[in-house]
């Protein structure tokens, strides 16, 4: 029997950590999910006996209840009768309903450490919302704010030598790009673009696309957890040309985007290191 409930899902959490969860609630609202949030809920909760109606909602109101743990959390004694009345449906029920996310690694009574979470620590609110609706399996239709983030064992930036594939001698310098998702879930990287520090003489702009690559590699690229994708760009001499009027200080950087709104930068690559090996290879 397919059970109905007032509400997709229950946010528990202490009022210390009320702001992080609220932008998570409004954007639940905002997706039209069913949430219950006491600040959404105040009208219909004035003058009720809250011990008996948070019993109803924290135990038959949703269909799955978030606790968002934290030291603060462990400390009220409302959040303690929030926890122990949905750790009671779990039992009752012995189907899958508190999907834990924690502030930090505080230790709940009747959560067991084997229950998988999420770690607020990493997640932005509007990514965590999003997991949210992921597990109702309802789709966002408010796209995820760029998140831009920099790591190296993630996504690297590098200088190659490429060479010609029949004579095997050295042809040209390209740039070349690693990305790993190192994260939980799959996700669509596109193509990357670059940027040097300053602004290139006779094109008025810094930022660029590159489209001449060593081997084929299709954009936007499916990774899922853990695998990579490799790609390395020919630079034409024409545009080192240009890069000769820059400052000797001057860098080049890759940046790349995702279908779930995150923003990856890579390393920096001296742009006069690059110069000096393409007049190397002439």
């Amino acid at each position: 029997m397919i059970m109905e409930y007032k509400y997709d899902v229950t946010l528990s959490f202490a009022g210390e950590d009320r702001e992080y969860v609220e932008k998570v609630a409004q954007i639940l609202i905002d997706e039209k999910i069913k949430v219950f949030y006491d600040k959404f809920e105040e009208v219909d909760l004035w003058g009720k006996d809250l011990g008996v109606h948070f019993d109803y909602v924290y135990r038959k109101g949703a269909k799955y209840c978030v606790p968002f743990i934290s030291k603060s959390y462990k400390d009220k004694i409302w959040t303690n009768h929030e926890i122990k009345t949905a750790i009671s449906r779990s039992i009752e029920t012995n189907v899958e309903y508190i999907l834990p996310a924690r502030f930090d690694d505080t230790e709940i009574d009747g959560i067991r450490p084997t229950l998988a979470f999420i770690d607020l620590r990493k997640v932005t609110p509007e990514k965590f919302a999003h997991l949210i609706m992921k597990k109702l399996e309802k789709e966002p239709t408010i796209p995820l704010p760029e998140q831009l983030q920099e790591d190296e064992e993630k996504f690297y930036l590098g200088v190659k030598i490429f060479a010609s594939i029949n004579s095997k001698k050295l042809e040209g310098v390209g740039l070349g790009i690693n990305f790993t998702n190192k994260n939980t879930e799959h996700r669509y990287i596109n193509e990357p673009y670059f940027e040097v520090s300053e602004n290139v003489v006779n094109s008025g702009t810094n930022t660029f696309f590159l489209v001449d690559k060593t081997a084929p590699v299709s954009f936007p690229n499916k990774l899922e957890y853990g695998q990579s994708v490799s790609v390395t760009y020919k630079l034409k001499q024409a545009s080192m040309d240009m890069w000769e009027g820059l400052p000797n200080d001057a860098t080049v950087q890759s940046f790349l985007t995702t279908s779930l709104g995150e923003k990856f930068k890579s390393n920096k690559v001296d742009v006069k290191k690059i110069i000096n090996l393409m007049k190397e290879l002439k």
